[in-house]
């Protein structure tokens, strides 16, 4: 294998492949190294930890034509430090060394024979093939992701439903104690459909390496158990979970007997000035409206408590509600809205969280009672 590349070409595709590599030591060696391969003027890379394989590809002049896996945290590392020169990848097939030349910088490195490396999953080809801007359906992800459950359970709301109907994409997400719904328009010019679940951590790894390209589709590939996300210049495949997803609609109340309107990056404020005497094993703080104002409240045994008051909109009765600060930074922060609405029920009632600019994002959060 004999083959130049751009400096800077080769440190995007290491960027998004990277790390997908595993990172347990427990696992494979070959497994944290990244699979070379060049041909035909095309250098594909490509990693795996098992559960999600990716593949970014390049052009490149090719010499001589070869495979070679090599460490991907070291080779990233290289990558990083080099000048801005091409940059000359040599492999001697009998001893699974690369030479790596650019300009009077020379590194040699180990490789692990391609042969060791997992065969990967195609891309997916046969099934149901839907385009969609990709601006639209990162902001679907951004406001749905964060509220899964943790990926580690490996349960359906560890992952985020996705509904793909007629022009409109509706994406869900929820870990029992909060949920988010975010309904998009699309232009779905096949009116083709598809109804989901997707892997947590698969959307997490998509938005991280849409940070390093600059696109306006994805095209999601689905069958019965698998997923491809592919836009023109990497691929990602994943498997589906399995299983029914709850009912969330039937969580959503039709209306609120109180409401609010705060300014978004108030509530941000307050919220991190107060977080600052919070009970570290419990996050609560606590939200009383009276008067159009919001007093924001936290303590913590033998620490001390916190206050913070900020204008809002609201005429109702007082209430004074509870909820894990957290998840309303969370929620709060994936807003692009100058004021956030607030929906009250009641003290121990699921409160609805909104952007007063948008009617079709809500994150549901339950609050937790105050004693």
């Amino acid at each position: 294998m004999l083959f130049t590349i751009d400096k800077d070409s080769l440190l995007n595709k290491l960027k998004i492949v990277e790390k997908v590599t595993a990172q347990r030591g427990n696992v494979q060696p070959v497994l944290a190294n990244v699979l070379f391969e060049a041909e035909n003027n095309v250098l594909n890379l490509s990693a795996t930890d098992l559960e999600i394989s990716i593949k970014a590809k390049t052009t490149v002049a090719v010499k001589k034509e070869g495979k070679i896996t090599l460490p991907a945290k070291k080779l990233l590392e290289i990558a990083a430090k080099l000048p801005d020169k091409p940059v000359e990848f040599s492999l001697n097939e009998d001893t699974n060394v690369v030479n790596i030349t650019c300009g009077n910088s020379k590194f040699e490195i180990i490789g692990i024979s391609a042969m060791e490396f997992p065969r990967l999953e195609d891309e997916l080809t046969d099934g149901t093939e839907i385009e969609i801007e990709l601006e639209t359906f990162l902001k679907s992800i951004k406001n749905t992701v964060y509220a899964a459950a943790n990926y580690e359970n490996r349960n359906v709301i560890s992952g985020v439903f996705c509904l793909i109907k007629g022009n409109k994409l509706e994406m869900a997400a929820t870990d029992g104690n909060r949920l988010t719904r975010i309904i998009e328009n699309i232009k779905n010019k096949d009116d083709k459909s598809a109804k989901i679940v997707i892997p947590s951590k698969t959307l997490n790894e998509f938005v991280r390496v849409c940070s390093f390209i600059s696109e306006e589709k994805v095209i999601l590939i689905v069958d019965r158990s698998r997923l491809t996300l592919k836009t023109m210049s990497f691929a990602i495949n994943s498997r589906l979970i399995e299983g029914e997803y709850p009912p969330y609609e039937q969580l959503i109340p039709k209306s609120t007997a109180n409401n609010s309107v705060i300014s978004r990056d108030d509530l941000i404020s307050a919220l991190d000035r107060v977080s600052t005497m919070v009970n570290d094993r419990t996050s609560i703080v606590k939200f009383t409206f009276n008067n159009n104002k919001l007093v924001l409240k936290a303590e913590t045994p033998n620490s001390g408590t916190s206050e913070d008051i900020i204008d809002c909109i609201y005429s109702g009765d007082e209430l004074a509600i509870a909820f894990n600060y957290k998840y309303v930074l969370d929620s709060v922060k994936t807003m692009d809205s100058k004021n956030v609405q607030v929906g009250l029920n009641g003290s121990l009632s699921a409160t609805v969280f909104k952007p007063e600019s948008e009617e079709d994002y809500i994150c549901l959060i339950m609050p937790i009672q105050i004693r």
